[in-house]
């Protein structure tokens, strides 16, 4: 499972020489007092478009009543949140968790309270999300890398990134997403370098159900989702001694098939109802509407079929993998009928006309296209493709620069130098991962890339810059260079408190969500800053 066995891998007597469990132990608390420290306590309605969206959700569940917000679609958080909002009531910890349960518009003070609490739970929840979602990468990279010194920077470097810095600060319906795909990724990975068995496919049909769930949260997490194979592909390696039966293969296939016939009946219901959506789709163009879904799974079943001629995989086992992962997927989209809804179906199922909804309203440019491909969604990529490289040289592009790009540099010069050691396999790993993270700057920036988005791309850049420092353990066993990376460290986390702080100075005037609250948040009454 990890790369290579080294002195590099060993533990000190030192910080590194503690259990796992209480060095990740110690990135959750870090991340906790950060956002305790900053951020926590802001009012309620600092991030209301999406704190009381999202927490009026949990109310919602909570009532029994059905998803009104749709744009994510939101689902597998609104599930979440519920049952959180759920679990503190029961602890005396949270009074009110259904919306029947708010004070009347005729209290201000009490509406306040109420919102606030609410908000504030839901922070708390996040809090949780991110230091979980960091340990369990922490301990992933570990098992690809096989250095602890190195996971546990990478859980560091992840833990005050951009993207976990915003999201562990507010209720975000994308922090479940990223997790779940990310985790995805790195399963899968863990999976294809491990012997092949029982466990590997485990691992595989986790990965499935995990990329399933981040899909029915945010649509988005189709972008990371459709790179798995390939990087499955590129860092896998052969299986050595596979015993694999027929008969297994057979039990795992009818397994999936059981799952998979409901799973692709739902996707075939979104598909037939594409003209039922709650928000106005258009086609994608070239006759791919309705028919798009269908090269995905292709894709997928492309991804396991080249991997297995890749690295020579028996027939059986390669068979199995393919059942393991569509089990999983399915199972992933079954969770879409624990809160049945038809528009949640939909959406997931015409995710590129669900997305391209969102583009075309912050770019009224692409608005007048007849369909998704077209001229205006070109240029609006290729202007992605600018901002996203010149925010990497900070003097085209100053703004909005992430802490995390000096992990970046550090990836993409460890690639070079890896090439020309001759080690072309690992720095094609490495810059795969860059230009993942790339490719997806450059997609969610048709939406405006938020920082909270970096919770897609800080793990993958993270990830790239922890392979090149596994391929080149001296970087860790002399004195100088020990210490710039201690230093960048250093410099990540620092660095993440700033726009937090910045935060807290900088209030927005809360009116200015009084005209969007009505139309999101319609079964509850004005509130006291909308006068």
């Amino acid at each position: 499972m990890s790369i290579a066995s080294s002195p590099a891998a060993t533990p000190s007597r030192s910080l590194f020489g503690l259990p796992w469990w209480g060095l990740c132990l110690g990135i959750g608390l870090l991340m906790a007092l950060s956002v305790l420290a900053v951020g926590f306590r802001l009012p309620y309605w600092v991030h209301a478009d999406q704190d009381l969206v999202l927490a009026y959700h949990g109310l919602l569940f909570n009532e029994g009543l059905p998803q009104e917000y749709f744009d994510h679609p939101g689902y597998g958080y609104f599930l979440v949140i519920a049952g959180w909002y759920r679990l503190l009531h029961a602890l005396g910890l949270l009074p009110i968790v259904t919306v029947s349960g708010l004070p009347p518009a005729g209290d201000p003070a009490a509406t306040a309270a109420a919102w606030q609490h609410l908000v504030e739970a839901g922070r708390a929840l996040s809090i949780l999300l991110t230091a979980g979602f960091a340990m369990v990468y922490a301990t992933l990279v570990r098992s690809l890398t096989g250095d602890r010194r190195i996971a546990l920077m990478a859980g560091l470097v992840l833990a005050f990134g951009v993207g976990m810095s915003a999201q562990g600060r507010q209720m975000r319906t994308d922090l479940l997403s990223a997790g779940f795909v990310v985790t995805a990724l790195l399963t899968t990975l863990v999976a294809v370098r491990r012997p092949a068995g029982g466990r590997a496919l485990l691992l595989l049909c986790l990965a499935g159900m995990l990329a399933a769930l981040a899909m029915v949260t945010k649509v988005q997490a189709v972008f990371l989702a459709l790179g798995i194979p390939v990087a499955a592909i590129l860092f896998g390696r052969r299986p050595a001694g596979v015993r694999w039966s027929w008969a297994a293969t057979a039990v795992l296939a009818v397994a999936a098939g059981v799952a998979l016939v409901p799973a692709a009946g739902l996707i075939r219901e979104g598909i037939a109802h594409w003209g039922d959506a709650v928000y106005p789709y258009k086609p994608v163009g070239a006759g791919l509407s309705g028919r798009y879904q269908g090269i995905v799974a292709g894709w997928i079943l492309l991804g396991v079929l080249a991997y297995a001629a890749v690295w020579r995989v028996r027939a059986a086992y390669a068979l199995a993998a393919a059942a393991a992962l569509a089990l999983g997927l399915s199972v992933g989209l079954l969770a879409l009928q624990i809160r049945p809804h038809l528009q949640n179906v939909i959406a997931v199922s015409n995710f590129v006309e669900h997305m391209f909804v969102f583009t075309s309203w912050r770019h009224h440019g692409v608005g007048g296209q007849e369909q998704v491909v077209g001229e205006g969604l070109f240029s609006l990529l290729a202007a992605g493709v600018w901002r996203t490289l010149a925010i990497r040289t900070i003097v085209l592009h100053p703004d909005n620069i992430p802490q995390t790009i000096v992990v970046e540099w550090f990836a993409l010069a460890g690639a070079v130098v890896l090439w020309r050691r001759g080690q072309r396999l690992a720095a094609l790993q490495a810059a795969f991962l860059l230009l993942v993270a790339w490719g997806l700057e450059v997609l969610f920036s048709l939406r405006g890339f938020q920082r909270a988005y970096a919770a897609y791309t800080d793990p993958l850049a993270t990830l790239s810059a922890a392979w090149v420092l596994a391929h080149m353990p001296e970087l860790l066993e002399r004195a100088k260079p020990r210490r710039w990376l201690v230093g960048g460290l250093v410099l990540v986390v620092l660095a993440a408190h700033a726009w937090p702080i910045v935060e807290t100075r900088r209030l927005p005037n809360p009116a200015t969500h009084c005209d969007w609250i009505p139309t999101y948040m319609p079964r509850v009454a004005s509130f006291p800053f909308c006068g």
